[in-house]
This record gives C-alpha cells, sequence and structure tokens, in this order.
C-alpha cells in the first residue's frame, strides 16, 4: 500500500466512525435474544439516537461486545436490511439508511406495540384507565424533553 492510498484510508476511516449505542441483552427474557438486539437498534434509529450514514459495529465487533454468536448479529443485520432500515455496503460495512415514510411507518408501528403491550400489563395488575392516565400525567414531566414534548401528530 502507497503512503497516499494508507492516508486515503486512514482519513476515510476517522471520518466514518463507529456511532455506538448501548444494548442490554437479558438471557432470561423470553425474547429471543436476535429480537432485543433488533428491538434496541430500531428503536435507536427510529428514536433518532442513531442518523442516517451512521456505521454500526461490525457484526464481529457487535457479537463481542453483546457475547453473542457472530451468526446472531448476522441474522439481526439481515433483518433489518430487508426491512429498509440499514444497508450494507461491501468492504466498508453497515450503515444505518433513513427512508422518513419508513421511519414514520415504523415509529407509529413502535408506539402501538409499545402502547398495548403497556396496557395489557397494567390490566393484568388490576389498574383501570383512570390509574393508568393519572400515572402518565404524573410521571410525564420526568422524561419529557423539548423534542417529545410537542404534540405528536404521528401517534
Amino acid at each position: 500500500m502507497t503512503k497516499t492510498a494508507l492516508l486515503l484510508y486512514i482519513s476515510r476511516a476517522l471520518k466514518q466512525k463507529t456511532k455506538t449505542i448501548h444494548i442490554k441483552v437479558d438471557p432470561k427474557s423470553p425474547l429471543p435474544t436476535y429480537e432485543q438486539i433488533k428491538k434496541a437498534l430500531k428503536m435507536a434509529i427510529l428514536s433518532g439516537q442513531l442518523k442516517e450514514g451512521d456505521k454500526l459495529s461490525s457484526l464481529r465487533e457487535m457479537a463481542l461486545k453483546l457475547n453473542v454468536n457472530p451468526n446472531t448479529i448476522i441474522k439481526v443485520y439481515y433483518q433489518l436490511e430487508m426491512e429498509g432500515y440499514i444497508q450494507s455496503r461491501p468492504g466498508s460495512g453497515y450503515y444505518v439508511k433513513t427512508d422518513p415514510s419508513k421511519i414514520s411507518y415504523g415509529r407509529k408501528e413502535l408506539f402501538d406495540i409499545l402502547t398495548e403491550d403497556y396496557i395489557s400489563q397494567i390490566q393484568q395488575l388490576g389498574y383501570s384507565i383512570e390509574d393508568i392516565i393519572d400515572k402518565i400525567s404524573k410521571s410525564w414531566g420526568k422524561f419529557a424533553s423539548p423534542k417529545n414534548s410537542k404534540e405528536k401528530t404521528d401517534a
């Protein structure tokens, strides 16, 4: 490799820093490991924590970080690529790919799923809709940020 090629390679590598997000895998969860990882990555993309063009960790690096088999990460990345959330660039890695309509739809879909799961669990505990509304009203300020305190038109 020539000196110029090496400098170009280093320059590109520095520009394409891998975006790091925290993913926690719960071995006791009824949700399979690959689904937990996929859900965490999808949430990071839909929430804007990962943005268009952000480079994801390599398959091997992600597997080592999460202490899982590399085949698990291959499955996660493949499914996210098929769903249109990431794209593979041969020889370079995996990158976030955002389509505004897909993001809007994905956020709405995730909102519906999380809301239904929450309501189902709360009902199993014997709480009413009034209890849920009261608790959310009281707790909202703890978690509200300028981004999520505005009225949501896509929810």
